[in-house]
C-alpha cells in the first residue's frame, strides 16, 4: 500500500469511515497477528489480542490524522496488548494461587463438589442466555476443542465470525461471573480446576 494512499485511509478512518478502516484492517491485520503470535505462542490467543488491537484502533481514530507512520502505531499498540496481557496474567495467577491454597485448605472434598457443580451450573445457565449462535461457538471451540478454523468449517461461516462470537462469548461470561458472583472468570476457571 502506498503511503500517500494510507495517509488518505487514515484521515477517512479518522473522520468514523468504516469501509477505510475495513480495508486497513485487511492489509495489517495479518502482519499484526503474526507479530502478536510470536509473543503470545498461540493462534487463537492472537487472534483475539488481534482483533482488540484493531478495536482499539477504531475507538482512538481521532487520533489517526496525526498518524505518519501506521504501520508502527499498530505494531506498538500491539506490543503494549501482549505486555499488559502478560503482565496481568501474572499478577492474577499469583493473586489466584494465593486464594486457591487459601480456599482449598478451608473447604473439604465434598464442599468442592458442591461448589464445582454450582459453578458448572452458573456457566450452563449464562451459556444458555446467549444468543444461540454464540453459545453454538462456544461450546464447539471451548467445551469441545476445535480450533477456529474447524468451527467455521462445521458452522459454514468466516474464521473472522468465529473470533467475534469467542469474543462476545467470553465477555459476557466474564461481565456474568464479576457481576452474579463477585468473582473474575478467571478465578472461576481456576476454582472449577481445583
Amino acid at each position: 500500500m502506498k503511503h500517500r494512499d494510507e495517509l488518505t485511509l487514515l484521515q477517512k478512518i479518522a473522520a468514523g469511515d468504516t469501509a477505510a478502516f475495513t480495508v486497513i484492517y485487511e492489509h495489517y491485520g495479518p502482519p499484526v497477528c503474526s507479530f502478536i503470535k510470536k509473543y503470545m505462542r498461540s493462534q487463537e490467543l492472537s487472534d483475539d489480542i488481534c482483533q482488540n488491537v484493531f478495536i482499539k484502533i477504531w475507538e482512538q481514530r481521532e487520533q489517526l490524522s496525526e498518524v505518519t507512520e501506521f504501520a508502527a502505531w499498530a505494531f506498538t499498540i500491539a506490543k503494549r496488548q501482549c505486555i499488559d496481557l502478560l503482565k496481568r496474567a501474572s499478577r492474577e495467577q499469583t493473586a489466584m494461587s494465593m486464594i486457591l491454597s487459601a480456599y482449598q485448605g478451608e473447604s473439604s472434598p465434598s464442599e468442592n463438589k458442591i461448589h464445582t457443580s454450582e459453578y458448572l451450573q452458573f456457566i450452563e445457565s449464562v451459556l444458555n442466555r446467549m444468543p444461540p449462535r454464540t453459545m453454538e461457538v462456544f461450546r464447539l471451540c471451548r467445551q469441545q476443542c476445535k480450533s477456529y478454523n474447524e468451527a467455521a468449517e462445521e458452522l459454514g461461516i468466516t474464521r473472522d465470525a468465529i473470533k467475534k462470537h469467542m469474543v462476545r462469548s467470553m465477555r459476557i461470561l466474564k461481565e456474568s461471573a464479576e457481576k452474579e458472583l463477585g468473582v473474575s472468570f478467571s478465578l472461576l476457571l481456576i476454582l472449577l480446576n481445583s
